[in-house]
């Protein structure tokens, strides 16, 4: 999703997403099955761990547009309390409690999220067309890259998001041509291991010689003898300092 750019010099490597596998241990609600078995896949709404000042507002602008576009939803109750009693629920909405993505994702057809790197990259991975409504941080970023990638509308500011608005960015995000995109993404996507790679990475960038005792080469230094390069173990140190060859007070962490 992001090349790296030409003037990036080789200390910074990009390596792919880090993803972490908890479908496997996961025991779905007999409910949120019977929804999902009860109709055509529905799209996914949640913003995660965000919180939000107003959420019945948002509740009932997320289903005045699901309601527009007549399709099934999912919307996950996450930090901003989406779902709130206060607002009557349509029958063809589910509301979620906590679901691991990698689980949830396999059965939607859509996402609409807030464009943290995690819930992108999951949506992504499992070839679903996106559509990200940012508060703050990187998501303006993500939901940019979503959009130019092809895979899913414009990102939409939280504070610009309407029922309107809402409808047509997943109107535009379940054309074909914006799961054509995403699949092909998430083809890409497949084929990369960020937790294998970035791992690869962080391993070559280290000076492993810099970080050895110079007394104890198998050991990891942990301090530095002040006004030199002698670096020295924890077991050299208090060696050292025990058999009062130096004191605690001349090293530095």
């Amino acid at each position: 999703m992001v090349p790296k750019p030409a003037d990036w010099d080789r200390n910074i490597s990009i390596s792919g997403f880090y993803f972490l596998e908890l479908a496997s241990n996961y025991n779905p609600d007999p409910n949120l099955i019977a929804f999902l078995e009860a109709g055509p896949p529905p799209i996914y709404i949640g913003f995660g761990s965000i919180v939000i000042d107003d959420p019945d507002t948002m509740t009932t602008i997320i289903y005045e547009a699901i309601k527009k576009i007549g399709v099934r939803a999912l919307v996950s109750k996450g930090g901003a309390g989406l779902g709130s009693t206060n607002v009557e629920k349509p029958n063809n909405i589910f509301i979620l409690g906590n679901v691991p993505h990698d689980w949830l994702f396999q059965r939607v057809s859509c996402v609409i999220h807030h464009g943290g790197a995690g819930t992108t990259a999951a949506g992504i991975k499992a070839g679903l067309p996106t559509v990200i409504i940012p508060f703050f941080g990187d998501q303006p970023f993500w939901g940019k890259m979503v959009s130019k990638a092809g895979a899913g509308p414009n990102p939409i500011p939280y504070k610009q998001l309407t029922s309107d608005n809402l409808a047509t960015a997943i109107i535009k995000a379940l054309k074909p041509s914006s799961l054509e995109k995403a699949k092909e993404l998430a083809e890409k996507m497949n084929e990369e291991d960020g937790n294998e790679t970035g791992a690869q990475h962080f391993h070559e960038m280290l000076n492993f010689d810099k970080l050895r005792c110079s007394l104890l080469s198998e050991k990891v230094a942990t301090w530095r003898i002040r006004r030199t390069d002698i670096k020295l173990s924890a077991l050299a140190a208090y060696t050292l300092a025990e058999k009062k060859i130096l004191r605690f007070s001349e090293l530095k962490l």
